[in-house]
């Protein structure tokens, strides 16, 4: 599946994100699917090519909550 920008893709993944963030959320963090979707895109995804939508949608699921406690704000 060919996607025409980010943003693009993004918003096809945004359910992912948003389930993603809401099941952060009853863990006891306060992140959002933009702070979910920048931290993958500069650290998991930098260097991958060719990714196919089930790989980002799995990425997004099996992350971890302290991922974001770690970044360097």
């Amino acid at each position: 599946m060919e996607f025409e920008s980010a943003l693009d893709l993004k918003n096809r993944v945004m359910p992912a994100l948003k389930m993603k963030e809401e099941r952060l959320r009853t863990e006891g963090y306060d992140f959002t699917s933009e702070d979910i979707w920048f931290y993958l895109r500069q650290n998991k995804w930098t260097k991958s090519k060719n990714l196919t939508l089930n790989e980002i949608v799995n990425d997004i699921l099996k992350l971890d909550g302290s991922f974001l406690k770690n970044r360097g704000d």
